[in-house]
């Protein structure tokens, strides 16, 4: 069991800890906030509680992977701790066994003696070895805000098998097979792949049929002749002085943000430059690019010269946080 044990990585205990220690104080500083929420004007009130916000995204970020890391190591000490008890529970019954069988005179004093030393190093051995698990779980736990956090599932988004993965809104009003509406349906055997628009009354939507969220684009870079791309913009949520959040829709091949008037985005705050960043329209999805602000634009917490974005990304230009989603 020694050798189980030591097999265990606790590596990600020490980094988590510290996370969770930064967690902490963060939230202590949001409840105090709430205490000196009227002492202060709603927009400085805003400005910090944004802030503080962007800095627990940014660090339940960085535990994400660590977290992980910790849930598989902790599920396998489970089951080296399950084998220790029960090993230890059947080396005790066979001390007990042991003293009735001499009780019955099946053994001599001798032989007793001899045996006894021997089931009680090995149920001493059992009892030292489940010291060992026990202390290695309350390190698990300490490093989560709870043993039930410790104890979660992953999270799993809708497969492309689920009932929603194929159900869009198109014009206010919920339709299915949404993946035909963004691929196309396959060419009938034999036929020019240019269709009848009766036959493919989905993908023959005039542009201004299309809502808003949706539209048909050209990539940057050449797609296959006759492919075109009906995408849904993502958003950026910025927090407004009153508390609510303020939607960005992120439109076309390229999307400048900045203080300028004359960005696609006009956002206003300390430090925010005219022309701060853009995000552009890939291959791969959107993209993020500092345009050599003085500042500097960060994604989680991380300063970037361009950045492929991911669904909850935190953008921080100057003093502004805000949030991309897809």
């Amino acid at each position: 069991m020694k050798g189980k044990l030591d097999a265990i990585d606790v590596s990600s205990i020490e980094e988590l800890q510290r996370i969770k220690a930064e967690q902490d104080v963060i939230l202590e500083r949001l409840d105090l906030m709430e205490e000196k929420r009227g002492a202060v004007s709603e927009e400085v009130y805003d400005r910090v509680h944004l802030d503080y916000e962007g800095q627990m995204t940014m660090l339940e970020e960085q535990a994400g992977p660590l977290k992980e890391q910790a849930r598989g190591q902790h599920a396998s000490l489970k089951i080296v701790l399950e084998e220790i008890e029960e090993s230890l529970k059947s080396e005790e019954m066979d001390l007990e066994e042991l003293q009735l069988r001499h009780d019955l005179g099946e053994f001599s004093d001798e032989d007793f003696g001899t045996k006894m030393e021997e089931c009680e190093a090995l149920v001493s051995g059992h009892q030292d070895d489940l010291a060992e698990a026990q202390a290695l779980k309350e390190q698990f736990i300490s490093a989560f805000h709870s043993e039930e956090e410790l104890e979660e599932e992953p999270q799993s988004g809708p497969t492309d098998e689920s009932p929603e993965s194929d159900r869009e809104t198109l014009g206010g009003e919920e339709i299915d097979g949404a993946s035909e509406l963004s691929e196309g349906p396959p060419p009938p055997p034999g036929d020019d792949p240019v269709f009848e628009a009766e036959e493919t009354a989905p993908v023959a939507l005039e542009a201004e049929e299309i809502p808003e969220q949706t539209a048909e684009v050209s990539l940057p870079s050449p797609s296959p002749d006759g492919e075109t791309m009906i995408l849904r913009w993502p958003k950026l949520l910025l927090q407004t002085e009153g508390g609510d959040f303020e939607e960005h829709s992120v439109v076309g091949v390229s999307t400048s943000l900045g203080s300028g008037t004359e960005c696609d985005i006009t956002i206003s705050g300390i430090k925010v430059a005219e022309r701060h960043a853009e995000i552009l329209l890939t291959e791969d999805g959107h993209l993020i690019r500092d345009l050599e602000s003085s500042v500097g634009t960060l994604v989680n917490g991380v300063e970037i010269t361009e950045w492929n974005l991911a669904d909850g990304d935190s953008i921080q230009m100057g003093e502004l946080v805000l949030v991309y989603k897809e």
